[in-house]
């Protein structure tokens, strides 16, 4: 049996990743974290081959991953993607993809055109511009979206269940008897946050609670946008008695700005979030979310693109993900 860079891993006591980066000689790595390392290398007699098979197989190992911004949410996929992208063998490289310009648009052009990648992988909202879209269908390039705007029978994604998520934890929040609920929208050119918002105006809607339309506020789902929307939301009169926010980051700038005014969470404020990918559970008090199936979401579609590279039928092309709900101190 051929040994594998998870065996090195695993002999190593480190990731996959450390293990790549050692491999190719690139820096950020321990000196003696290194030299483990490298002799785990040499105790299993690991050879790394991919440049054979490229030019056997006419094809490259490396898999594309289309990213919109930075933020908790990109790099916690960004690290599963490595992840499992080099347990199936695969190189991945990350393009940050912004259709407003040209020079964006040439280099995922080039990717593609000149064979350098043989998949991809795109990430919200890169599938809602129609110019990458027609590239990837007229190249026949295998691809998978990643909770895409439109998805279609033919579309191979994996997704999440937002608007059930959005909906339980809205429910949630009526139960303690909230209804005057402020939620942090971020993009409504996003698939995620549609569903989002169409979870909350149903779960509001079962209960009979009016929907005001002041207490929808679109924000960038960061700190900053958190923290600027939940001012707007606390200088209403009356101000909402819960804020749902969409993403970790923009429920944390919310936490910061209560906190700045002097309104104390929950007792006068509950908040809850939908994610919790990380910071949701590490500052205080901790905040109640929807836990987003990110990895899951990132293993599926990392495997259902590399069997369509390799000529395989995935399981299914179409998978959406269950969400849970974790009730914490914010609440």
């Amino acid at each position: 049996m051929s040994i594998t860079i998870r065996d090195v891993a695993k002999k190593a006591d480190c990731s996959i990743k450390t293990v790549s980066r050692v491999v190719n000689e690139e820096s950020h790595v321990r000196p003696e974290l290194r030299e483990r390392v490298l002799a785990a290398i040499r105790e299993t007699g690991y050879v790394p081959n991919i440049s054979a098979r490229r030019l056997v197989q006419k094809r490259s190992y490396v898999i594309c991953l289309l990213l919109h911004a930075a933020g908790s949410f990109q790099s916690t996929l960004l690290s599963k993607v490595l992840e499992v992208g080099y347990e199936g063998n695969y190189d991945i490289l990350v393009q940050t993809y912004y259709p407003i310009f040209s020079r964006s648009r040439k280099k995922v052009s080039d990717l593609i055109q000149q064979n350098r990648i043989d998949g991809l992988v795109t990430t919200p909202p890169c599938d809602s511009d129609p110019f990458l879209i027609d590239l990837i269908n007229r190249s026949g390039l295998p691809h998978v979206h990643i909770a895409p705007l439109n998805p279609t029978g033919g579309t191979p994604y994996v997704s999440a269940e937002d608007f059930a998520g959005a909906y339980q934890m809205t429910e949630r929040l009526i139960m303690l008897g909230h209804q005057r609920i402020g939620l942090l929208l971020g993009h409504r050119n996003q698939r995620p946050s549609l569903d989002r918002l169409f979870g909350y105006r149903a779960a509001l809607e079962k209960h009979q609670i009016p929907i005001n339309e002041q207490l929808l506020v679109d924000s960038e789902n960061n700190f900053v946008g958190g923290s600027t929307a939940t001012q707007i939301l606390m200088n209403l009169n009356p101000p909402p008695t819960a804020l749902f926010a969409l993403s970790d980051e923009s429920a944390a700038g919310a936490l910061y700005r209560l906190n700045e005014l002097g309104i104390p969470v929950p007792e006068k404020v509950a908040l809850a979030a939908f994610g919790d990918l990380t910071i949701s559970h590490q500052i205080w008090p901790g905040i109640s979310a929807v836990k987003y199936p990110l990895e899951g979401i990132v293993e599926q579609a990392i495997q259902m693109l590399i069997a369509l590279v390799e000529g395989t039928q995935p399981t299914s092309r179409q998978v959406i993900l269950p969400t849970s709900i974790i009730m914490r101190g914010s609440t």
